[in-house]
């Protein structure tokens, strides 16, 4: 996935949850402007890039799991664009690289 298409993604995101006056929501908005600054100054690339991106992902994952996040239509649509996205990237880089197959993982 080129660079843009996460940057995107990721501000599409960043949208819909700045109306929220959350704590928590508040660090998922400085990790996603935290990833889109690295994106945008080329820091990560291929693999790498992907793991910047999931770290935004599994920041929201546990707040929603674990802390209560609900997300409206909007954000929801915004955030599964956002994680069809990345998991398709990390197919693509992980089989790129052959790990396809690895310690008996398909």
């Amino acid at each position: 996935m080129e660079y843009q298409e996460y940057i995107s993604l990721l501000e599409a995101f960043r949208l819909s949850l700045t109306a929220e006056n959350d704590s928590e929501v508040n660090k998922i908005i400085d990790q996603i402007n935290e990833t889109i600054a690295n994106l945008k100054t080329g820091k990560y690339h291929a693999m790498a890039l992907t793991q910047e991106v999931f770290e935004v992902i599994d920041l929201v994952n546990k707040d929603m799991a674990f802390k209560g996040l609900k997300l409206n239509a909007y954000q929801s649509k915004a955030w599964n664009r956002l994680k069809e996205k990345a998991y398709q990237s990390y197919s693509q880089d992980r089989n790129a690289l052959g790990f396809s197959g690895a310690f008996g993982v398909n």
